[in-house]
């Protein structure tokens, strides 16, 4: 039998677009335009690593002011909400006994706070934030540790991503990917690294009834 591994913001939860506009927030305060547009190019990175791209394109950016500003603007706007199809995805795997972990590059306070709005705290065997591992996506750590925590094997997970760090992380991980493009679209080369791809969260109970390991 297999485990599941989600991603959060993006993928199980319609949490990631809302950082453009909040980037593009932030961004105006220090005077730099369209900041909003980088974020296709750290999606499903932890906070060390879309830090260190920033400092790395902005020079002059107040970074700490910059997150400050940035996670105003989404406490203030930000309603949580699943992903379409998530809901019905979770129960028809835990009535299938299929562990379930959420790998995440938020802290583990975003995804505690995110998790209980929408009432799935709970849903969860193991629950890994960024900050829990070195290296964020595209390196495979994040999801290591949770099959670790889990006690499978990568070769046991699929893995639900919306973003290529997250489709490269999980495939050097040895995990099976299925990836739900959110903010952005796969490239070729991404897409040769998954086990499929899908529109929505809606459609994975059909791939999985498909699969024998899952002795659906």
């Amino acid at each position: 039998m297999f485990s599941v591994i989600f991603d959060m913001d993006g993928t199980l939860l319609d949490t990631q677009r809302i950082c453009i506009p909040a980037w593009d927030y932030a961004g105006d305060k220090q005077s730099i335009e369209a900041m909003g547009s980088h974020i296709p190019y750290v999606c499903g990175m932890n906070e060390l690593g879309w830090s260190s791209y920033l400092e790395d394109n902005f020079p002059g950016l107040d970074i700490i002011t910059f997150k400050k500003d940035m996670r105003e603007y989404i406490n203030i706007n930000l309603k949580v909400k699943f992903m379409k199809g998530a809901p019905e995805l979770m129960k028809f795997l835990k009535n299938k006994n299929i562990k379930m972990a959420l790998a995440s590059g938020s802290s583990m306070g975003s995804i505690v706070h995110h998790l209980t709005e929408v009432d799935a705290l709970d849903s969860f065997d193991v629950i890994v934030s960024g900050k829990e591992v070195e290296h964020g996506k595209p390196a495979p750590d994040i999801f290591l540790l949770t099959a670790e925590r889990l006690g499978v094997s990568p070769e046991e997970c699929f893995v639900f991503e919306d973003s290529a760090n997250g489709v490269k992380a999980a495939h050097a991980a040895g995990m099976k990917c299925i990836g739900i493009p959110d903010v952005v679209e796969f490239s070729e080369d991404v897409k040769k690294l998954m086990f499929a791809e899908l529109s929505s969260l809606d459609e994975a109970i059909e791939v999985f009834k498909g699969y024998p390991a899952f002795l659906i």
